[in-house]
């Protein structure tokens, strides 16, 4: 049992480090960079969340959406058809996603470090709630 949860592990890490690794490359790639630099304080050793981001939508090119992250890292997001996108209750179509809206994806990293969305939520931005986070601290 022990040699089956270490397994799961190493599979999971392997899949993290692959996709920060493959977030740096396909970065310097684009920016005509030095791929052995420091990137904005980033060593290699820091992990990048490959299976989701929470962010504002800074740009809209469909099926790519580009998310701004809480460290202002850019995530490209692709949405296809079996993407599943809410706002509070309600189902959307890919088409009602605005720039500036705050929103929490979760989904599968690829091989050129994008995350195919399983799941787009559409929230309240926190930066614009009065107290704080829900949950957190009270709503005034």
């Amino acid at each position: 049992m022990a040699l089956l949860i270490f397994q799961a592990g190493m599979f999971v890490g392997f899949k993290k480090a692959g996709f920060s690794y493959r977030v740096g490359e396909q970065y310097f790639r684009q920016m005509n960079g030095r791929p052995n630099d420091q990137f904005m304080g980033m060593n290699r050793g820091d992990f990048e969340n490959s299976h989701g981001a929470i962010g504002k939508i800074i740009s809209i090119s469909l099926p790519s959406v580009i998310i701004s992250d809480k460290d202002n890292t850019e995530k490209t997001i692709l949405i296809s058809s079996s993407t599943d996108i809410r706002k509070f209750k309600d189902s959307i179509k890919p088409e009602d996603l605005k720039i500036n809206d705050f929103v929490t994806v979760i989904g599968n990293p690829n091989d050129k470090a994008e995350i195919e969305a399983r799941l787009v939520r559409i929230m309240p931005d926190p930066a614009n709630m009065q107290g704080g986070f829900i949950g957190t601290t009270t709503i005034k």
